[in-house]
């Protein structure tokens, strides 16, 4: 009776134990998300993923020995949170810093054609760009003017003006694009004239 009353206080104990550092951990681990701030949370990009599965690793290894000690634990997802904040402020004031840790945007398609040799430097095929086109709802690839794989990950995709649905915008848009198209056609008409008349002149 002794020794069953021994084990199951030594198994509580435990219990208790566990329970401590798994919410030490994710106290630590829920601040320091909160500081690094929501873009790590919408946004995964490389420096992003990195930190989160090094910082996973990290706070699962207290959690599953009891024999490790848990502030050698909490002290690296400290650093490692107050690195990715350090690395996000000077991506914001440096493009070259910005560039090495983030992947620039490619576009992969342009006026309905999808560039072969962008969407093989970012390991996608063509299966790929299909699905992400019907993601968005675009049955045919000629309606796109462009689309990007953003640095994020995410597929953005910008419609032709005549793909696009109509609305008092781009009907605006439209109106005032044809107003320049007249003008300018008028402009090189009444050059042609003008330029006619001299040689005429001159000829006389």
């Amino acid at each position: 009776m002794g020794r069953q009353s021994i084990k199951r206080d030594a198994m509580l104990l435990e219990a208790l134990k566990l329970g401590g550092r798994t919410a030490a951990v994710y106290l630590v681990t829920i601040i320091m998300v909160k500081l690094m701030g929501k873009r790590e949370i919408g946004q995964l990009s490389p420096m992003d993923f990195v930190v989160g599965v090094i910082i996973g690793s990290v706070a699962a290894a207290p959690m599953v020995d009891l024999e490790l000690s848990l502030l050698p634990t909490l002290v690296p997802i400290v650093v490692l949170g107050m690195l990715e904040i350090v690395a996000a402020k000077l991506a914001l004031k440096s493009l070259k810093v910005r560039l090495f840790l983030e992947d620039k945007p490619t576009v992969l398609i342009r006026n309905g054609r999808i560039l072969l040799e962008n969407l093989a430097h970012v390991r996608m095929n063509l299966d790929d760009v299909k699905q992400e086109l019907r993601a968005q709802g675009v049955a045919d690839i000629n309606e796109v003017a462009e689309g990007t794989l953003e640095s994020d990950g995410g597929f953005s995709i910008i419609k032709k003006p005549e793909a696009q649905p109509l609305s008092p915008q781009n009907l605006q848009a439209a109106t005032r694009q044809n107003v320049e198209q007249l003008i300018a056609l008028h402009a090189q008409k009444a050059h042609l004239e003008l330029q006619r008349f001299l040689e005429k002149r001159t000829g006389n």
